[in-house]
C-alpha cells in the first residue's frame, strides 16, 4: 500500500467516524436528553450533600476550604445550564413540515448539547469527592469566655476591672493575680476583662482555662491544644507541653487566664513559658487564696475581688424577685436575707432565684429563721454564709428527688456538661423515681426537676444543648452535703480512695484521674450503689476480683475506659441495673450475665459485633448503642428476645438483613422489631427501603428518629420528638406511613412515585408536623393538589424547604381550608425552575383567613 494510500483510508475513517457520531446524534437524540436527567439529580444528590457538610462544618465554627466553595459555585452554573437546557428542550420543535418529517437539525443540536452537558455534569460530579469540607480556624477567644451572661456592672467592681486592665498594659507586668473567697464573683470579673480587653484590642488571642481544686495536667494541656488547634500525639506530659509551648510561640500578643487555681501549677511543664521569644503572652489568675496567688505562682500584682456594698446586694436580690421585693409586708425580711448572704453575688442569686416566686410571708420568715439556726460549716476560701444559703436553697426544694439529683450532679467533674439523657440512667438505675414502669415517665421527671434547680441556680445551663452544669462553689458545697448527708464520695487524691476501699456506709463513689493511681484487687464497699470512673490512663486496668465486694451495686458509668475484656468479678453484681461504658472495651459477652439489667449504654470504638449473649438481657428497658459507629452485626434474635425493651438507639452502621432471604441468617431483620411490644422510643437508619416489612412496632412509638433508605446529617437534628427521613419508592402496604400521620419533623428524598405528598402520603393533611423539607426529586409536581382535601392541611406547620425540585409545578394547587398553614412562618425554595407561583403561600402567611371562632 502506497503513501496516498494510506492517506486515504485514514482520512476515510476519520469522515467515517465523524459520520457515525453525527448519526448517533440523530437516532439516540432522545435517550441522550432522557439520560441528562438522573445525571443531573444525582450531581444535585452530591452537591446537597456537600452542602449539609459544610452547614455542620460552619455550625462547628469551621472555616471552608476554598477548592470546596468554588466546586459548589461550579456545580451551581452546570446545574443551571443543565436545568435551562432541559426546560428549552421541552420547546424545542422537533418536526417540520407540519409534523410529518423530523427536524434533523434540531435533532442533532439537542443531542449533541445533551452530551456536552452530560460529560460536563460527570466531571463536575467526579471532582466532588473531599476528604473534608473544612477546617479548624483558632478563634481569638476559647474557652468558657466567650459568653458572660449575667455579670453585673456594679460599681464596686469598676475600680477591679480597671485595675486589671491597667496591668494588662504595663508592659513590665506579664503575670496578674484575682483573688476573693468562693462565690464573690471572680470568673465573671475575669470574662469581662477579656470582653474590655477585646474591644481595647490589648491581644490577638485569649485563651480561657478552667483549673479546678485537683487538676490533671494532661486534661488541661489536652483542652489547651485543642482550642489552639493543636492536635497532640503523644502522651508524655513532658513532650506535650514541649508542643504546646512551640505553638504559642506563633502566637504574637496571647493573654492565657487560668481559673480557680488551688495551689501552685508547674507553668512550664503544663507548656506555657515567659522567655525573651514570649513577650507578648501574659497570664491572669484567679484563686480564693492570695499566698497561692503571690508565693506560688509568683504574680506581680495581686487584686482583691471584694464583696458587693450593700446597696449593691440589694438592688441585685430586688432585681431577681422583681415587684414581690416592693411589697411592704415582704421587705423587713427580705433585707434580713440579703445581710445574711453578705454580699456575696452566688448567696444572693440562688437565694433570691429560690424565693422569686414566693407571695406567702411565712416563707420568707422561716427562710430568715432557717439561716439564723443553721451551723456553718468550713470549706476552704468560702464563706460560711455562702454555704448556708445553698443549703438552704436545696432544702427549700423540698423534694428528695431533686436534692438525690443535684448531689448526682456534684459526682462529675468540675465545669464538666453533663448530659440530661445521662441523669434519666443513673435515676432509674437508683430507683430515684420510685418502681417507675416507663422510662418516658423517668425522662420527664428528670426534665421536671432539672427546670427546678436550673431556676433555683443550683444548676446552669450547659455548653451544649441537652446538657448541665454546676458553679464551683455550689459544687463544693453540694460535694460537702453528698458527702455528709447521703455517704456519696468524690474522690479526690489516693488518700481519699484509700479510706473508702473498706467503708460499709458508703452509697456512692466517684473516682476521676488520680496520678499514680493503682486500683485494689477487690473494693469491698457492701452497700455501695454507685460507681463512675472517668478519664483513667490507658494503663489502668480493673483487677479481676474487683466488684466482688459491690454485691449492692446499682449503676456503674465506666468513661474513657480501655479494656480488652470486663473483669469477670462484673459476674457477681447480680442487682446492677444501669450499666456505661465508653471507650474501647474489645470483648462485652459478660454483660449478658447481668440479668437484672434495665438500662444499658454503650460508647465503643472498635467494636463491630455485638455478642449474641446481650440477648439474655430479658429485663433490659433501654438499650443504646448510637455512638458505637462501628457497629455493623447485631445476632438474629437478641433484639426481639428483650420483651420488655422500651427504647432503642442503634448506629446508621447497623447492616441490616434482607427479610427473608435464606433460613441461615447472620444479622438482625427489621421485622424483629415487632415483637417488642412495649417499644415506644426508636432511634434508627435503614439504609435499604427494600428490607421493610410492615413493621407494626411502627404503630407503638411515641418518639422515633427514623431515616430509611438514607442517614441523617448533622443539620437535621432538630428539636422534634418524632423526625422521619425517606429516599424510597412509595409502597401502598409499608408500615412507616404510620410514622408519616404521626412525624413532627419530615425529610424526603428521591419518593419515586409520588407527585403529590399530601394526598399520596398523608390524605389526613399531615396534623402533627411542624418542619418541611423535600429534596432532589424529579417527580413531585405539588405539595397539595386538590384530591383528598376534606380538612385542614398543615395546620401546625412553621417551616418548608424545598430544593432541587426540577418537576414542582406549585406548592398549593387547591382553594385551603381554615385552619391550613397558620402557623408557617419559613418559606425556602431553591432550585425548582418549574415553580410557578410562590404568592399564594406568602399571602397565606402575611393575612391568614380567619379561625372558624373569629368569624
Amino acid at each position: 500500500m502506497n503513501f496516498l494510500e494510506l492517506i486515504g483510508e485514514k482520512i476515510l475513517d476519520c469522515v467515517l467516524a465523524a459520520l457515525g457520531r453525527n448519526l448517533d446524534y440523530l437516532i439516540h437524540y432522545k435517550s441522550n436528553v432522557d439520560n441528562l436527567i438522573p445525571q443531573v439529580i444525582y450531581l444535585l444528590d452530591a452537591k446537597d450533600s456537600i452542602q449539609n457538610e459544610v452547614a455542620a462544618a460552619r455550625r462547628n465554627l469551621m472555616e471552608i476550604h476554598p477548592h470546596v466553595q468554588t466546586w459548589l459555585t461550579r456545580s451551581d452554573g452546570i446545574i443551571a445550564e443543565a436545568e435551562e437546557f432541559i426546560r428549552n428542550n421541552g420547546q424545542a420543535k422537533m418536526t417540520c413540515c407540519n409534523g410529518w418529517c423530523p427536524n434533523l437539525k434540531s435533532r442533532y443540536q439537542v443531542s449533541k448539547r445533551a452530551i456536552e452537558i452530560g460529560l460536563k455534569v460527570k466531571e463536575i460530579k467526579d471532582e466532588g469527592k473531599f476528604d473534608r469540607v473544612g477546617y479548624r480556624k483558632s478563634p481569638q477567644v476559647v474557652g468558657t469566655a466567650t459568653s458572660n451572661t449575667g455579670y453585673e456592672a456594679f460599681e464596686s467592681r469598676m475600680q477591679t476591672l480597671t485595675g486589671v486592665l491597667e496591668a494588662l498594659k504595663d508592659p513590665k507586668i506579664n503575670r496578674i493575680g484575682v483573688y476573693g473567697m468562693g462565690g464573690v464573683g471572680k470568673t465573671m470579673l475575669a470574662k469581662e476583662v477579656v470582653k474590655q480587653a477585646q474591644k481595647d484590642q490589648l491581644f490577638d488571642k485569649y485563651l480561657f482555662l478552667v483549673v479546678s481544686k485537683d487538676p490533671v495536667l494532661k486534661n488541661i494541656q489536652r483542652e489547651m491544644a485543642e482550642r489552639l488547634g493543636l492536635k497532640l500525639e503523644v502522651e508524655s506530659e513532658s513532650v506535650r507541653g514541649d508542643q504546646l509551648r512551640e505553638r504559642l510561640k506563633q502566637e504574637k500578643k496571647t493573654l492565657i487566664i487560668i481559673d480557680d487555681i488551688w495551689e501552685a501549677l508547674n507553668l512550664e511543664y503544663l507548656g506555657i513559658s515567659f522567655g525573651d521569644d514570649q513577650k507578648g503572652c501574659k497570664l491572669l489568675l484567679t484563686s480564693r487564696f492570695y499566698n497561692v496567688l503571690c508565693n506560688d505562682m509568683d504574680t506581680q500584682k495581686q487584686i482583691p475581688v471584694e464583696v458587693l456594698l450593700k446597696n449593691e446586694a440589694r438592688n441585685l436580690f430586688e432585681k431577681i424577685v422583681g415587684d414581690l421585693a416592693k411589697r411592704p409586708e415582704i421587705q423587713p425580711n427580705m433585707l434580713k436575707i440579703v445581710e445574711e448572704c453578705s454580699g456575696l453575688p452566688i448567696a444572693i442569686k440562688t437565694v433570691a432565684n429560690t424565693l422569686k416566686n414566693e407571695k406567702d410571708i411565712k416563707v420568707w420568715e422561716d427562710a430568715v429563721n432557717m439561716f439564723k439556726m443553721s451551723e456553718p460549716i468550713k470549706i476552704a476560701g468560702m464563706d460560711e454564709k455562702v454555704y448556708k444559703s445553698i443549703k438552704w436553697s436545696c432544702e427549700f426544694l423540698k423534694s428528695n428527688e431533686a436534692k438525690s439529683l443535684w448531689l448526682l450532679c456534684s459526682l462529675h467533674r468540675e465545669d464538666y456538661n453533663i448530659k440530661v439523657e445521662d441523669l434519666i440512667k443513673y435515676g432509674v438505675g437508683l430507683s430515684l423515681f420510685g418502681n417507675l414502669d416507663k422510662i418516658e415517665v423517668a425522662r420527664g421527671r428528670v426534665h421536671t426537676l432539672v427546670k427546678r434547680l436550673k431556676d433555683s441556680s443550683l444548676l446552669l445551663e450547659g455548653d451544649y444543648n441537652g446538657t448541665v452544669k454546676m458553679h464551683d462553689v455550689i459544687r463544693d458545697v453540694a460535694i460537702n452535703i453528698a458527702a455528709e448527708e447521703k455517704q456519696m464520695f468524690m474522690i479526690r487524691n489516693t488518700t481519699d480512695l484509700q479510706e473508702r476501699l473498706n467503708c460499709e456506709d458508703s452509697r456512692a463513689i466517684s473516682l476521676p484521674y488520680i496520678d499514680d493511681c493503682d486500683l485494689p484487687k477487690r473494693f469491698e464497699c457492701p452497700n455501695l450503689h454507685l460507681f463512675f470512673m472517668f478519664d483513667q490512663k490507658e494503663t489502668l486496668g480493673i483487677p479481676i476480683s474487683f466488684f466482688e465486694g459491690l454485691k449492692e451495686l446499682r449503676v456503674i458509668s465506666l468513661s474513657q475506659t480501655w479494656f480488652e475484656i470486663l473483669p469477670s468479678s462484673h459476674l457477681s453484681l447480680e442487682k446492677l441495673r444501669a450499666l456505661t461504658l465508653k471507650g474501647t472495651v474489645k470483648d462485652v459477652t459478660i454483660i449478658g450475665e447481668l440479668k437484672n439489667l434495665k438500662i444499658l449504654s454503650l460508647s465503643l470504638k472498635i467494636f463491630e459485633q455485638l455478642p449474641k449473649e446481650i440477648g439474655h438481657l430479658t429485663h433490659l428497658q433501654l438499650l443504646d448503642l448510637e455512638e458505637c459507629s462501628d457497629l455493623k452485626v447485631i445476632p438474629p434474635n437478641v433484639l426481639s428476645n428483650m420483651k420488655i425493651l422500651q427504647e432503642l438507639y442503634l448506629p446508621r452502621t447497623v447492616e441490616w438483613e434482607v427479610e427473608e432471604q435464606s433460613t441461615e441468617r447472620s444479622n438482625v431483620m427489621v421485622s424483629e422489631l415487632d415483637n417488642l411490644y412495649h417499644l415506644i422510643m426508636l432511634h434508627v437508619h435503614i439504609q435499604n427501603s427494600k428490607i421493610l416489612p410492615k413493621a407494626m412496632v411502627f404503630e407503638r412509638l411515641v418518639s422515633y428518629r427514623i431515616a430509611i433508605g438514607s442517614y441523617f446529617s448533622g443539620g437535621e437534628m432538630l428539636d422534634a420528638s418524632r423526625i422521619l427521613k425517606l429516599n424510597i419508592s412509595l409502597q401502598s402496604d409499608d408500615g412507616y406511613k404510620v410514622l408519616l400521620r404521626k412525624c413532627e419533623a419530615l425529610f424526603l428524598r428521591e419518593m419515586k412515585g409520588v407527585k403529590n405528598i399530601l394526598y399520596e402520603l398523608d390524605s389526613e393533611g399531615f396534623q402533627s408536623l411542624k418542619h418541611l423539607t423535600v429534596q432532589g426529586n424529579d417527580e413531585i409536581q405539588y405539595i397539595i393538589k386538590s384530591m383528598g382535601v376534606l380538612g385542614s392541611v398543615f395546620p401546625i406547620l412553621e417551616s418548608i424547604n424545598l430544593s432541587n425540585m426540577i418537576n414542582l409545578k406549585r406548592i398549593c394547587n387547591t382553594r385551603l381550608p381554615a385552619e391550613s398553614f397558620r402557623n408557617l412562618r419559613v418559606v425556602k425554595v431553591s432550585k425548582c425552575c418549574n415553580l410557578e407561583c410562590l404568592l399564594l403561600i406568602y399571602v397565606w402567611m402575611l393575612f391568614p383567613p380567619p379561625r372558624n371562632g373569629d368569624r
